[in-house]
């Protein structure tokens, strides 16, 4: 549950880097907001198009609950070396001093590194991708999530 304070109603407009917007209705998403070269972007987590992204500042038709200042958490277990594979859509990447999402745009065929969290202890020239994270609020016993990746399904 959300209190009151620790969420509004708005357009993917009025959401800022490091905001989710949760769905009011079977039409809308759940979307994370980041940044690629100062221009917020939106980041679909579910629905027909899950990564896609788009520049977001100027869009006031898509809505929905806005919940700032979440947190991203990785599964550790789920580590891989970016360097070595081709990293996954979805995946959070931790480099130099940000973490990002890995996410196709609407104008390239290729996925693009979209900014998370900036000024984090440098990593040089080491990286590390995640393929299991979640979006949470909270700390401590008053800690929920609010989104987390799907389990992978089962193969056969």
């Amino acid at each position: 549950m959300l209190s009151p304070r620790e969420f509004t109603v708005g357009t993917f407009a009025d959401a800022k880097p490091l905001s989710l917007i949760l769905p009011r209705t079977q039409h809308e998403e759940t979307v994370l907001f980041g940044h690629l070269n100062n221009v917020t972007m939106a980041v679909f987590l579910s629905g027909q198009n899950p990564f896609l992204s788009f520049e977001s500042a100027d869009n006031k038709s898509w809505m929905g609950l806005i919940v700032p200042d979440v947190s991203i958490e990785v599964d550790e277990t789920s580590a891989f070396n970016p360097a070595a594979i081709d990293t996954p859509l979805g995946s959070v990447l931790r480099m130099d001093t940000r973490l990002a999402i890995e996410a196709r745009t609407e104008s390239s065929f290729r996925s693009k590194a979209i900014t998370l969290h900036n000024d984090l202890m440098p990593a040089g020239e080491f990286s590390a991708g995640f393929k299991t994270w979640q979006v949470v609020i909270g700390e401590g016993h008053s800690k929920r999530v609010l989104w987390r990746t799907p389990d992978p399904k089962p193969a056969g």
